[in-house]
């Protein structure tokens, strides 16, 4: 099993907290994280997989986009935002992330509510 600090969700995480501006590489890395199946695809491009069936796969631009970013919170939890920082809030808790790009606050705090199941 991998060790919680090393897996890709925990990469991820550090990847965003560290995040200076968006990018493609950062959303690449968010998506292996959440859908870890991508990781055995060949990449073609930076967030962007070949299909077994030779389709295209390309990662959301999580690091970029608001609604992509909100796409990351676990099913039967929401996203709250209270002065500047975001909220993933769920019946298994509450994780709060801040980050000075508001679509990585979105990414960071429901990151980490998934990191949270993984426990």
């Amino acid at each position: 099993m991998t060790s919680p600090t090393r897996s890709p969700l925990a990469e991820a995480i550090r990847a965003c907290e560290s995040a200076e501006e968006p990018g493609r590489a950062l959303d690449a890395l968010i998506a292996v994280a959440v859908f870890p199946a991508l990781a055995r695809l060949p990449a073609i491009g930076e967030g962007i997989w070949r299909g077994e069936d030779g389709a295209r796969v390309r990662a959301l631009n999580y690091s970029q986009s608001r609604m992509a970013a909100s796409t990351l919170v676990p099913p039967g939890h929401w996203l709250e935002e209270h002065d500047g920082a975001f909220i993933v809030t769920g019946k298994r808790g509450e994780w709060l992330a801040a980050h000075p790009i508001e679509t990585l606050a979105v990414c960071l705090a429901a990151l980490r509510a998934r990191a949270a199941f993984m426990e």
